[in-house]
């Protein structure tokens, strides 16, 4: 379904959906039944929804209603980062492109036309042209089309954990690997005596010289058992980086690839597409360094928690949107969120 829509189930979209649509903004008040966590979800995107222009709203809703009925039950491919999608359009014709670019919500298919080649960019046919494809077509050919993909986990049935960081919005995973970056350097730094920090804070521009020198300070206990693999990783890049944001961001990615080794195979194929084409075949290097590192389940648990809590951050900060600052987080350990609301913040610099 559309993006707006996450972090909803596709169950829940759904019931959002009829809802509105057959019973209007008075049946919203029908929520205050489902459990607290779902409820909260609906009654966010209900209110989001009716304040679009009621004629807009209802073309989308009835868009989306008969989107999802015509491709139920396929792998959610319009969740995976339209990179990959342009790399299994390779080879297709214009006209197969056209009808499975048709199946995909518009800010897929913008962004997937940016980056299509010129030659078949120019060969697509018109729209109208495409829309008098049967439908049963259009849907066989996208369902061949997803097989080439992995299908994308769906969102926590009850509350946000770890693996739903996979339903961040792409300019949301970025922000997210930044900070996380800078918690990652900041733990390695902690350790390893002011000269090393220094030389690198010299080829860093001031300002980001600043945010990891901040970052080490903000070095936590709950970070500290994973030190050593914050240091290899150190080890490895610090001498090779030539843009800084790039670093940051690389840094923030191994710290993910981490803490995906407590989650299974269909996650971790699932949070490859969801990254751009790059950076999630870096990711599969990250985790198999990662995995050879062998660490100790309750540190990945506390990286995993430490994930969460970055995210609830990000969210109250206005950095990434609120809604994932209000949602219910599954912590390993709830204790830990107490314990960081009562930490003192550091000093500026």
């Amino acid at each position: 379904m559309h993006p707006f829509f996450a972090p909803l189930t596709d169950r829940e979209a759904m019931l959002l959906l009829t809802t509105l649509t057959v019973g209007g903004s008075e049946d919203v008040a029908l929520f205050a039944h489902l459990p607290s966590d779902t409820r909260g979800r609906l009654q966010e995107k209900a209110q989001a929804l009716l304040a679009i222009d009621s004629k807009k709203r209802v073309t989308f809703m009835v868009h989306e209603l008969k989107q999802a009925m015509s491709f139920k039950g396929l792998r959610g491919v319009e969740r995976v980062d339209p990179s990959w999608i342009v790399q299994g359009l390779k080879g297709e014709n214009a006209r197969v492109v056209a009808t499975i670019l048709m199946s995909l919500p518009a800010p897929t298919v913008r962004s997937v036309l940016r980056r299509l080649p010129s030659g078949i960019r120019n060969k697509l046919p018109p729209k109208e042209e495409i829309k008098r494809v049967p439908l049963q077509l259009v849907r066989a050919v996208r369902q061949i089309f997803e097989s080439r993909f992995a299908a994308m986990p769906e969102p926590s049935p009850k509350g946000f954990a770890f693996r739903d960081v996979i339903q961040l919005e792409r300019k949301e995973l970025y922000r997210l690997m930044r900070a996380l970056g800078l918690t990652e350097l900041g733990q390695a730094f902690a350790t390893v005596g002011k000269l090393a920090l220094a030389e690198l804070c010299r080829r860093l521009p001031r300002d980001k010289a600043e945010e990891l020198i901040l970052s080490v300070r903000h070095a936590s206990r709950m970070d500290l058992p994973d030190i050593k693999t914050a240091q290899r990783f150190l080890s490895r890049v610090v001498v090779n980086f030539k843009d800084t944001e790039e670093f940051f961001q690389k840094s923030g990615l191994w710290r993910l690839a981490k803490a995906t080794l407590l989650e299974d195979e269909t996650f971790r194929d699932g949070f490859r597409q969801r990254l751009p084409r790059d950076a999630g075949q870096l990711l599969t290097t990250y985790m198999e360094k990662a995995a050879e590192m062998e660490v100790e389940d309750d540190a990945l648990r506390r990286l995993q928690d430490s994930v969460l809590l970055r995210i609830r951050e990000l969210a109250k900060s206005g950095e990434i949107a609120p809604r994932w600052g209000s949602v219910e987080m599954n912590f390993y350990d709830p204790s830990i969120a107490e314990a960081h609301a009562q930490e003192p913040e550091p000093e500026p610099m």
